[in-house]
């Protein structure tokens, strides 16, 4: 074989396009921090890759706001970035979860993502995703095509290291590069989506009514779901959040009226609010 040929087997080797269609999709639904502008993220990402790689569902300090943990049900508070410090729904964080969560804003419903190639070898190009929510306006529906994802610090693409075996201690990671380059698995913080709530020199106070206000759409409809579903080739996987209504739902009957009174423009204005991160 004349080395030419040799060169295009192996670029083939590493380039080529063609779906694994038997691989194993796990999503595991979680609470990000605010990728725009909270200082955990980046921490954060890193505890949630490395847990997924190791099969884990908790990693890091608890005490910390780069904990990773696996949360599938939240309240309405809990999944909404804002413009100024929140944490899971509370306003001025430091006051009740201590000085670290004091520059934190908000926390953002993500997908994170691992995915096996049982055996077969996949690209990261492949991967698309499409979302949605159970509330009549569907507001936090986003897709990623195929192509969109790329191999970086927050998507990791895995290879076997020398024993052979996928998900051990020798195995090597790939955090750049081309999109189509093949590996045998993948991990990822995956895409999210929330709503969002802002107040431009406000008090405390205030910016608690403004989380509560945000977080009050899903009592209209006493609650709801937001489902994940990433594809690669014939296979997908799926998570889905469990949103409860905030107040409960005895109180949120008597609003009801309210809430539809606000009429579609309301929805469109609170579904532009929201903020994604792919």
């Amino acid at each position: 074989m004349s080395k030419t040929m040799l060169l295009a087997a192996a670029s083939a080797a590493l380039f080529g396009a063609s779906a694994a269609q038997a691989a194993t999709i796990t999503v595991t639904p979680t609470l990000a921090p605010n990728a725009f502008g909270s200082p955990s993220y980046a921490g954060w990402v890193q505890n949630i890759n490395s847990a997924l790689h190791d099969g884990l569902t908790a990693k890091g300090d608890p005490n910390q706001p780069t904990y990773f943990k696996a949360q599938s049900t939240v309240t309405a508070r809990e999944g909404i970035v804002t413009g100024f410090p929140s944490w899971k729904g509370v306003a001025g964080p430091a006051a009740a979860f201590g000085a670290q969560y004091g520059s934190e804003l908000g926390n953002r419903m993500h997908f994170g993502v691992r995915i096996d190639g049982d055996g077969s070898q996949f690209s990261i190009s492949q991967l698309s995703l499409v979302m949605n929510s159970s509330d009549p306006a569907n507001g936090l529906q986003y897709s990623v095509a195929a192509g969109a994802y790329q191999y970086n610090a927050e998507y990791w693409g895995v290879l076997k290291g020398a024993d052979d075996t996928l998900w051990t201690a020798d195995d090597v990671f790939i955090t750049g590069g081309a999109n189509t380059q093949l590996v045998d698995g993948l991990v990822g913080r995956g895409t999210g989506n929330s709503f969002a709530a802002y107040c431009t020199g406000c008090t405390v106070a205030q910016q608690q009514q403004a989380i509560d206000d945000a977080a009050g759409y899903w009592s209209a409809f006493g609650g709801g779901t937001f489902t994940g579903t990433y594809s690669l080739g014939s296979a997908t996987g799926s998570g889905t959040f469990t949103i409860t209504a905030v107040p409960e739902p005895a109180t949120w009957a008597l609003m009801i009226g309210g809430f539809m009174a606000v009429g579609a423009a309301a929805r469109r204005r609170r579904r532009t609010a929201q903020v994604t991160y792919a």
